[in-house]
């Protein structure tokens, strides 16, 4: 027999193991903030927004590089003259030098480049952030629909048992009674379909910030971006990159256009060495194209019609930006609001009529009908809020793109009510 010293020892190290157990099993709560900058942090999502700056800075490298010099050493032997022995030894430093301006201009368009390149990261790091709360939208919006059919089918399950326990007793006919069987057995199913689903919508979440959402747990309400301030006179994310890579386009053509008058000038010497003889002679040679059949006219129309494309997408996008702002402001201010409100108010209460509902059929007080159709309503609001949730959220990612960049802010979801 185990002393009292002994039992109480074991006792507190099963009550410090379960404790232990209890603390490493905690589901950790993941925000959408903190979603958003779990995925932004990722390895590969960083050199991904770095790449393009990483290239547009090699091509300013490629552009301010001179090419390199030519060391040329050349002997020729001349058996033929007196005594059989001349010989001539010629070393030749060689350089191309382009004149015209096209290097100067060209640097300039690279340098553009790398600023286009920039503007196009905060673009995408602004893409991606959207892309992100979607997946977290969809996640909190499934695992809430998955709880309201398991809550409906739980409910049903205890019906029909009544129900079955009524029509016995000669309470109930037994076409209501097999019904609600029926709605039980529906119930199931969908919940089933909606676990199905919300498993997925985890998976693509675990896809963006990685396996910490498997069991995390979750907002239960999915987050909303507040409304941005904006105006027929501010310009936008995508009007900003538009403009950068017009620019960049723009400059690319100019240096094409610009003639070209590229110089090989080389500076060396020869030494004559013939019967018994030397002597050292200086050599300067300057070699120049003949643009007799290549005058850069491929480079020069492929840098227009380039011009020409970032041109025409600028001025769409300039001509629909307050249209499409105007309608996703006004879409994203109604739904927000709507979804609020059902949530808020709606959706408790057709959750209290239910319940309502399910102690009035087992106390015999209502009907079928009435039961099944709280059932519905309960389901249809959730799913009506959550659509209207959805489609906020779309146009109000959709708002952010169309509102000036912010490259002081990393991270500005600004996702509090």
């Amino acid at each position: 027999m185990l002393s009292p010293h002994r039992c109480k020892a074991r006792r507190l190290l099963a009550l410090s193991l379960a404790c232990w157990a209890l603390s490493g099993h905690a589901q950790q709560r993941i925000t959408a903030d903190e979603a958003v900058a779990l995925a932004l942090s990722q390895p590969h999502v960083r050199q991904e927004l770095d790449a393009g700056v990483g290239h547009a800075r090699s091509e300013v490298l490629a552009a301010r590089t001179w090419s390199n010099p030519e060391l040329e050493l050349l002997e020729e032997r001349d058996r033929s003259a007196p005594g059989g022995d001349g010989r001539e030894t010629s070393v030749v430093l060689s350089q191309e030098i382009e004149l015209g301006g096209r290097r100067g201009l060209r640097i300039d368009a690279a340098e553009l480049g790398i600023r286009a390149a920039e503007v196009t990261a905060r673009y995408e790091r602004a893409r991606l952030r959207g892309e992100v709360l979607r997946a977290y939208s969809r996640a909190v919006a499934a695992e809430t629909l998955r709880d309201s059919w398991q809550r409906s089918a739980t409910g049903l399950a205890t019906l029909a048992d009544i129900a079955g326990h009524r029509h016995q007793a000669g309470d109930l006919s037994g076409y209501e009674s097999r019904r609600i069987a029926q709605a039980s057995a529906q119930a199931e199913a969908d919940a089933a379909l909606a676990d199905t689903e919300a498993r997925a919508a985890r998976a693509h979440l675990v896809g963006w910030i990685g396996k910490a959402a498997l069991t995390a747990e979750l907002d239960t309400t999915p987050p909303l971006p507040a409304l941005p301030t904006v105006s027929a006179e501010t310009g936008s994310a995508e009007l900003e990159v538009l403009q950068a890579r017009r620019e960049h386009a723009a400059a690319q053509a100019r240096a094409e256009r610009r003639l070209a008058l590229p110089l090989n000038i080389g500076v060396g010497t020869k030494r004559v060495e013939e019967a018994g003889i030397s002597d050292n002679v200086m050599i300067v040679e300057l070699g120049v194209p003949l643009p007799l059949f290549d005058r850069n006219q491929a480079a020069r129309a492929r840098a227009a019609a380039d011009s020409q494309l970032a041109e025409a997408r600028y001025q769409r996008a300039l001509l629909q930006t307050e249209g499409r702002r105007a309608a996703a402001l006004a879409e994203a201010a109604q739904l927000s609001e709507s979804a609020r409100t059902l949530l808020r108010f709606a959706v408790p209460e057709a959750a209290r009529l239910t319940t309502i509902a399910r102690n009035s059929f087992a106390e015999g007080e209502l009907d079928l009908v009435g039961l099944l159709d709280a059932h519905q309503a309960e389901t249809d609001v959730i799913q009506q809020a959550l659509d209207q949730q959805s489609r906020a959220l779309e146009a109000l990612l959709e708002l952010q793109l169309l509102s000036p960049l912010d490259p002081d802010v990393p991270n500005p979801t600004h996702l509090k009510e």
